[in-house]
């Protein structure tokens, strides 16, 4: 393969497994971190860019690896004929807005779980208080970057939802502005997926199933899916 400079551009070092990957093939690599206190991420396996823009410019190839504003960069330099890895504003808004996403699965005529959005704990509080039940806490956009501010209710009244809608509102008012409150259903998460060029989808899929918790047993806080087992296909129903 003909060899290529490859710039990866990262919010907090989600990339540098694949980073090092590409140099070891041969290919010129510059790694990109925005977050300061994430940038020294893969220091001494991959080199490092201290200016994202200039490298973009010396780059054959841009690759971006997260949401957040990231797609809307990745569709501007696609447009100007950059060959880029990475979403668009609106695959951006797809994960960073939940609301947004849930509606789009449901003109898609998938079955999604009741829900309803929230910018004020005490409007939450008291949906919970007039409406008991076992409900799921889920921020929206960059906070929800943070998976243990991810709250699953155990009791039937909602009460836990409740003392955690209130310890929210004084420790986090000015990090979580918009959160959903979803009704819990019981089960296992199944997910399907695949990378996409552009024009159609590459084979074979991945389906994996999904848990959150960091210890056996469903048992304490949320992780970026630390648990997921999967495995890989060729399209199947569930894909199709």
């Amino acid at each position: 393969m003909e060899k290529r400079k490859f710039l990866f551009n990262s919010l907090t070092g989600l990339i540098g497994d694949i980073a090092w990957q590409v140099s070891k093939e041969g290919h010129e690599v510059r790694y990109y971190i925005k977050d300061e206190k994430e940038s020294d991420i893969a220091d001494g396996f991959v080199p490092k860019s201290d200016n994202h823009e200039k490298d973009t410019e010396w780059a054959d190839i841009v690759i971006f690896d997260d949401t957040l504003g990231q797609g809307q960069k990745a569709q501007e330099l696609r447009a100007k004929g950059k060959k880029v890895v990475g979403g668009t504003a609106y695959t951006d808004r797809l994960e960073d807005d939940r609301s947004f996403g849930q509606e789009e699965l449901k003109k898609a005529g998938v079955n999604i779980i009741p829900y309803k959005e929230f910018t004020s704990f005490d409007d939450a509080i008291e949906h919970v208080t007039q409406n008991p039940g076992r409900y799921v806490i889920k921020p929206s956009g960059e906070a929800q970057n943070v998976k243990r501010r991810l709250f699953v209710g155990e009791e039937d009244d909602g009460q836990d939802v409740i003392r955690m809608l209130e310890a929210y509102k004084k420790a986090f008012s000015d990090e979580i502005k918009v959160f959903q409150l979803q009704r819990r259903v019981t089960g296992v998460e199944v997910a399907v997926g695949a990378f996409f060029n552009g024009k159609q989808f590459i084979h074979p899929i991945n389906v994996n199933f999904e848990h959150k918790k960091l210890f056996p047993g469903n048992l304490g806080p949320p992780t970026g899916v630390l648990g997921t087992s999967m495995f890989w296909s060729m399209p199947n129903q569930l894909f199709n």
